[in-house]
């Protein structure tokens, strides 16, 4: 049986958990001692420098820095990449470096081999994001086991304890780059989405951005010059921002001071002002929630508990909207916001073990046993996701309109497999337009969809046998794997024989690396040293 452990891959920071020999999840420590690794790597030549020691030379070396690598996750290598001793890397491949390090530092602290990961991602991520978070774990030599909602993990360590204490649990997960609004149903023996909505491009380093503009508008009314045109003086005001910003949660002021070009500016930021600045963001989040709860046709009473996840929950403006919203009181230490999903990771790749017929529990220590296993040998514990956006198709309405026809409606229990039939328009239709879209709704008309090609997960045309009279039948099938990850397959079927079945297709087009680049990443990292 391999190792398991759970990953919270995040924008600004990234925690690797184990269960213990005792049966408790517990943080892996990284080499440098520290329970989280900030999600930063620095290249010099062949050796790759990920965590602390990036995060501190991003002031002298910025050329040589990449960081909030996760928002670019699921775009193309063609759309993102960066280019360092003349190879470029795609977000997948930067990623996967910070998971080299999280696997290299925990086989050293546990003196065993790591092999499989469950690794975490905003519940809102979509098909492609999840298919990047995946294949950075290949790449980095995990199996992975599964990809999983963040806000499900969060809820699965907070639940495990729980159990039979039935209750709805509302998840606010800010992260540094990342957000997402959960409702969790823990019960006797499961733990279940009800809803769930989000933003992934909504974090920490949007607060921390007001504050780097407010300092250099305040540069350059003094001095007539913009700091932000120097990439080494950015690098200077993001951690300054960064620190002014924590530095907020505990005082009432704090002192920036930017330096450009031999001129200095002291700015003095209060606390009022902090918030002033980031109203709309907090807007933005609190717009979210409403909506969570309008989904789950549910109102701030039937929520039982407030869960606080992602370091950006430590805002006190942050903490300030959720109490006046519910009117309910939260503790902001119920869980460890930087550490939960980790943990939760952690217990659900303990989940997936059991479940897998080809590992022998015996093989597991008695107290995870015990913990995890009821008596009839499956888990004491089910986690039950949802999926987070429909999954449709493109189709001709009676009136010769293109609409939205949705196969999967969000929350459907995944994984799923959901087949359905539509009819052919024309006498001797010789071809079928299928056009896989997400995140739309039933019946919306495609000419009225803004940015349509942005919800299209691919396309294919099926080609028909010649002859068919109008109205003969198309199967279009949809299946959709606890990763949220949609294979799509369509056939003609027709009654003529042998010749039943016509052109099956799996159209899903992702722009993330293939199979065969995913390989050739593995060989190509093999001559960097990560440390």
């Amino acid at each position: 049986m391999g190792k398991v452990v759970g990953i919270d891959l995040g924008t600004t920071f990234s925690v690797i958990a184990h269960i213990n020999e005792h049966g408790q999840p517990e943080i892996i420590p990284n080499l440098e001692s520290d329970r989280i690794t900030p999600s930063v790597v620095m290249f010099e030549d062949n050796l790759v420098t990920v965590g602390k020691i990036a995060k501190q030379n991003a002031r002298a070396v910025p050329e040589q820095i990449v960081e909030f690598i996760k928002r670019e996750m699921g775009k193309s290598k063609t759309n993102f990449f960066r280019t360092f001793e003349e190879k470029d890397y795609s977000p997948e491949e930067l990623s996967s470096l910070i998971l080299m390090k999280l696997k290299q530092d925990a086989e050293i602290y546990l003196n065993e081999e790591v092999t499989d990961a469950v690794i975490t991602v905003p519940a809102y991520f979509h098909d492609a994001e999840r298919e990047a978070t995946r294949n950075a774990g290949k790449i980095a030599g995990f199996n992975v086991l599964q990809v999983l909602n963040e806000p499900t993990a969060a809820a699965l360590a907070y639940g495990i304890d729980q159990l039979g204490n039935n209750q709805n649990v509302f998840v606010f997960d800010l992260g540094g780059g990342t957000f997402d609004v959960t409702i969790m149903q823990v019960s006797e023996s499961e733990i279940k989405m009800l809803a769930t909505n989000g933003d992934h491009r909504l974090g920490g380093k949007d607060w921390d951005d007001k504050i780097i503009t407010y300092v250099a508008e305040m540069f350059e009314i003094e001095h007539g010059e913009n700091p932000l045109d120097d990439l080494h003086t950015y690098q200077d005001l993001q951690l300054d921002a960064i620190g002014a910003k924590e530095s907020l949660s505990q005082r009432q002021r704090s002192l920036i001071v930017c330096g450009y070009n031999g001129k200095t500016t002291r700015v003095e930021l209060q606390r009022e002002k902090f918030e002033e600045l980031t109203t709309d963001l907090l807007e933005r989040s609190r717009t979210l929630c409403e909506l969570v709860l309008d989904e789950a046709e549910m109102s701030w009473a039937d929520i039982d508990k407030i869960l606080l996840v992602g370091g950006s929950t430590r805002m006190p403006m942050v903490q300030e909207m959720i109490r006046s919203i519910s009117g309910k009181e939260i503790n902001p230490h119920e869980v460890n916001p930087d550490e939960v999903v980790a943990l939760g990771a952690a217990i659900q790749g303990t989940l997936r073990q059991i479940t897998d017929d080809t590992i022998e529990t015996p093989d597991m220590p008695e107290a995870v046993i015990e913990r995890f296993i009821g008596p009839n040998g499956a888990p004491k514990v089910t986690v039950t996701d949802g999926a987070t956006h429909n999954l449709g198709l493109v189709v001709l309405n009676s009136e010769r309109d293109y609409i939205v026809h949705v196969m999967i409606p969000k929350m459907t229990a995944v994984p799923c497999e959901i087949a359905d039939q539509f009819l052919t328009v024309d006498e001797n239709q010789q071809t079928v337009l299928i056009e896989v879209v997400q995140g739309l709704e039933q019946d919306q008309p495609k000419e009225q969809i803004p940015f349509f090609d942005e919800y299209k997960l691919g396309e294919c045309i099926l080609e028909l046998p010649f002859g068919l009279p109008q109205g003969s039948p198309i199967e279009v099938n949809y299946k959709y794997n606890l990763d949220q990850n949609l294979e799509v397959t369509a056939k003609s079927l027709t009654d003529d024989g042998p010749t039943a079945v016509f052109d099956i297709f799996s159209i899903i087009d992702r722009p993330t690396l293939n199979e065969e680049e995913v390989s050739q990443a593995q060989t190509d990292l093999q001559d960097l040293t990560v440390e």
